[in-house]
């Protein structure tokens, strides 16, 4: 097991270049299941959730390797159509692949995926999507089982669901008819697969609003033979950077990251004082006092506050003058970090979907556990907060989604280290 060790209380300062984001990575993965070829897929994250997504897609018969920040994808040789169990355990995002095989096979076999242990993430908008679109549906407590192709024709997603929105996109792409998918999720890593089918051939369209239209390929192989692509920058990971540097008092320079997909973000760190420069692709902040609480903040689909980011926040309003509440509208169970920050010295009080923070002085360092990806991500931030030293445990639930952050924390003047310890 590896353990975060981190000495707080040093400002975080200098430039920081983001990396592309796990939550485009993992579809675009995915997606190269949809048709055989030879895909170059430039800034991709080497984290454990691309790993676990990279496993499976050798499991299927795809080929692969890695030059540096570039994964070579070859799905040429895909010829099965069942995730493998243990596989499909390992990570929720494993999902994509019921669309993607339906798009490539006509068939898919999955479980229950795994993931964060973030409150109910029902896949019953997948299955109901995937039904309205003409599939035989047979799900079972464990499993799940898709086959057919798509009928084409209009569908409404009852909410707008990131993981529902990518599948049906790629399982649509199986038939011969035109489909319209409305109420669809917004997010720009929506728009990042789009672009990623449209560079490998499929006529699709619409991502970035709430209806996108897909032309069905039916089963059609046409398409560039080899490709190359590369992967949106990660707006979660500069945020949670950015939350470190504000909460440090630090300053810092963040370079290939759009402000455009992080205005909500930012809008809340102006309310807290925290002084913006915003360019083409460069953000500049720092917090030339305390900062302040940015009121009432509630969790929404995009444009609004990312669920991804509330962690974060949470931790970096723990030490603001004034009282914070924040509302999680789209997860149930995402306040796990709240007790090991009440540890820190937090003022923290829950109720529901509710979280109210009263803003104190100091944070002190502690012994805490990472119990998912995000909120592992925030008691790293109290770390580099508090006085003295703080060891965050089962480092893994960050190192599934963040990639060498210890190294990029340290790049900024942070005092932190992984070290391996027997269980």
């Amino acid at each position: 097991m590896e353990n975060y060790y981190i000495d707080g209380g040093v400002p975080l300062r200098g430039e920081y270049r983001i990396r592309g984001a796990k939550n485009s990575a993992l579809p675009v993965l995915a997606a190269t299941v949809c048709r055989g070829g030879v895909y170059e897929i430039y800034d991709c994250p080497r984290i454990g959730d691309v790993f676990a997504m990279e496993e499976i897609l050798k499991a299927l018969g795809a080929r692969t390797r890695w030059e540096r920040d570039c994964i070579i994808v070859d799905s040429r040789g895909i010829d099965e159509f069942a995730v493998p169990e243990d596989l499909m355990s390992e990570m929720r995002s494993s999902v994509f692949l019921m669309g993607s095989l339906l798009a490539r096979c006509g068939e898919a076999l999955i479980h229950r995926p795994g993931g964060c242990n973030i409150g109910k993430r029902p896949i019953d908008i997948h299955v109901e999507g995937l039904a309205q679109l003409g599939f035989e549906v047979e799900a079972e407590e464990e499993r799940i089982r898709c086959k057919g192709s798509c009928c084409g024709g209009k569908i409404t997603l009852a909410y707008p669901s990131v993981g529902a929105t990518e599948n049906l996109m790629m399982a649509a792409l199986s038939g011969s008819g035109d489909t319209i998918i409305e109420n669809c999720a917004i997010e720009p890593e929506i728009n990042d697969l789009q672009g990623f089918l449209r560079t490998a051939g499929f006529q699709i369209f619409g991502a970035g609003t709430d209806t996108i239209f897909v032309k069905g390929a039916g089963g059609a192989k046409t398409g560039p033979e080899e490709m190359m692509y590369f992967i949106l920058e990660d707006r979660i990971e500069a945020a949670t950077y950015m939350a470190a540097v504000l909460g440090t008092g630090g300053r810092a320079v963040f370079r290939n990251i759009r402000p455009d997909i992080m205005r909500e973000v930012l809008s809340c760190f102006e309310r807290m004082g925290a002084v913006v420069r915003s360019y083409e692709n460069t953000i500049e902040l720092w917090a030339a006092k305390r900062l302040k609480s940015p009121g009432i903040i509630v969790t929404q689909p995009y444009p609004g506050f990312p669920t991804d980011c509330q962690p974060q926040l949470m931790s970096l309003c723990a030490k603001v003058r004034g009282l914070t509440t924040v509302r999680e509208e789209i997860f149930e169970s995402r306040f796990t970090h709240k007790n090991d920050l009440i540890k820190m010295g937090a003022d923290i009080e829950t109720c529901g979907k509710n979280a109210i923070i009263k803003g104190v002085k100091t944070l002190k360092g502690a012994e805490v556990s990472a119990m998912d990806l995000r909120g592992g991500a925030a008691l790293v931030i109290a770390g580099l907060m508090a006085e003295g030293r703080t060891v965050v445990k089962n480092a893994f639930h960050v190192q599934r989604g963040y990639e060498d952050l210890e190294e990029g924390l340290r790049a900024l003047g942070g005092f932190i280290e992984t070290k391996r310890e027997e269980t």
